[in-house]
């Protein structure tokens, strides 16, 4: 075996490539091509370049001059190789290097346990945060009972942009269906391909290795990290799940929607919608929306019921925890971080939404904590603040109002009684003649008061990165 470097970019541009080729006990990279090439018939790195929009998940990353392959498996979160690096990345959307659409995330980490050499498959671990959502079906990551799908023979798909030809052709997605040697969870590594059957080749670092469930939804478990001998020999992956805690620490997403963070099957509302198309078919175009009529799965069954199979009838509760109602803010501009409670008993939260002065403002969050950071309120007035929280069944929570006064004002008592009635739980009454996304009787106040400032004097700067997931 060889171990090689990620694919330099100098190659795919014309220059010379470089290989670093040692004895053959060494594993190799799926980095760099290997020159010592076995004359077979060409495998990922020949095999079949994807239609537009087919395994949109699979993606190329680029940095320090190096080529490699991601993976989204949460809309905000790319997988990839720790030996690929985390310098000056740049993810690209797309078939080829030439028309992807580029992203450049919020920052990359690597793995800090990576030894770095290439023996080190199973901490081969590396990821990229985004700063939006990537409007896609993703291929979430195996997790949990789900990992009775990976067994010696298991038929799984590899994709990558790595070279076709042993070294040449890197920076066209290509994808292959492959089976698995073997699977060993406990030293968090799997091995694919090889003896004739597809693998994986330069440029194929950190690409993904999926597997099809009964709902034909599609899961990540691999990382590609090594091939043994030349391109096409046998592929060893690390297994995604054992990156699981450290990537949710680092950026606060729950990376297993299906799952508690011990494995335990416990979907929640985002436990669905994940990539459902066939094997290598492309729908759509990159172009906005992003490859539209991408088919996806409904509600998750993989190891027990959906998050559906259970009426939601309850509406969220929702709380405005900061700023208090009167509070004043004498300095002009005022800056303000809002905090919002959010709790929903039934399918759970999908989105928390803030209106002032009645108008919503155009930006949600979905993570909880949930929290609109850097509101800037630059003319004086009173401010009414309330926070609307949708759950997967559609049902609307509103809060009480938060008035709040900025520069010389007063802020006028908060209603009582009748005349204010109670908006966070009139807001999703469905009893005799509620509307779950009608206004209580006696309203939630959203108009501004005679003091109110317009909305069009807010900006709001952006979110704060504060995230928790699930336990």
């Amino acid at each position: 075996m060889s171990r090689c470097l990620p694919l330099s970019l100098s190659a795919l541009l014309g220059a010379s490539a470089f290989a670093l080729v040692a004895a053959s006990s060494t594993p190799a990279h799926a980095g760099v091509p290997d020159r010592d090439d076995d004359g077979q018939t060409p495998r990922i790195f020949g095999g079949t370049p994807v239609e537009g929009c087919a395994w949109p998940t699979a993606v190329a990353v680029q940095n320090g001059g190096s080529l490699c392959t991601g993976t989204l498996v949460h809309p905000q979160v790319i997988m990839y190789a720790a030996h690929c690096g985390a310098f000056n990345t740049k993810i690209r959307f797309g078939e080829d290097l030439g028309t992807a659409r580029t992203v450049t995330p919020a920052f990359c980490e690597t793995n800090p346990g990576y030894s770095g050499v290439a023996s080190d498959q199973p901490n081969d671990w590396a990821f990229c945060k985004l700063d939006e959502a990537i409007d896609l079906p993703i291929t979430p990551i195996v997790f949990g009972c789900e990992t009775s799908a990976l067994y010696p023979g298991a038929e799984v798909a590899i994709v990558g942009f790595g070279n076709n030809q042993g070294t040449s052709g890197a920076g066209t997605k290509r994808w292959a269906l492959t089976t698995t040697n073997g699977i060993n969870e406990s030293m968090n590594i799997g091995t694919v391909g090889g003896s004739g059957q597809p693998s994986v080749c330069s440029g194929d670092s950190g690409g993904p290795s999926f597997v099809r469930f009964p709902d034909g939804s599609w899961h990540a478990w691999g990382i590609a990290s090594t091939v043994s001998g030349a391109c096409g020999g046998l592929g060893t992956h690390s297994l995604m799940q054992g990156a699981v805690p450290w990537v949710e620490q680092r950026t606060g997403f729950d990376l297993t929607p299906c799952h508690d963070a011990d494995g335990t099957w416990n979907p929640t509302g985002a436990c669905q919608g994940f990539y459902a198309a066939e094997p290598g078919v492309g729908h759509g175009e990159w172009v906005s929306p992003w490859c539209d009529g991408t088919p996806a799965n409904g509600a998750s069954a993989t190891c027990g019921d959906g998050f559906d199979a259970v009426p939601d009838e309850e509406p969220p509760v929702v709380d405005i925890t900061n700023p208090s109602y009167g509070d004043v803010f004498t300095e002009l501009p005022a800056t303000l971080n809002i905090e919002i409670s959010a709790v929903d008993t039934g399918w759970g939260i999908k989105e928390v939404r803030l209106e002032i002065n009645g108008q919503d403002i155009g930006v949600s969050d979905q993570v909880a904590p949930y929290t609109f950071a850097g509101a800037t309120f630059p003319d004086a007035g009173v401010y009414e603040l309330v926070a609307v929280a949708e759950d997967y069944a559609g049902l609307i929570g509103r809060s009480d109002v938060v008035a709040v006064g900025v520069g010389d004002v007063e802020v006028p008592d908060p209603p009582t009684g009748e005349e204010g009635g109670e908006a966070g739980t009139a807001g999703g009454e469905t009893g005799e003649g509620g509307d779950p996304n009608a206004d209580g009787e006696g309203g939630c106040a959203c108009n501004a008061s005679p003091n109110g400032a317009p909305l069009g004097s807010l900006a709001l700067v952006g979110l704060l990165a504060l995230r928790r997931r699930r336990r």
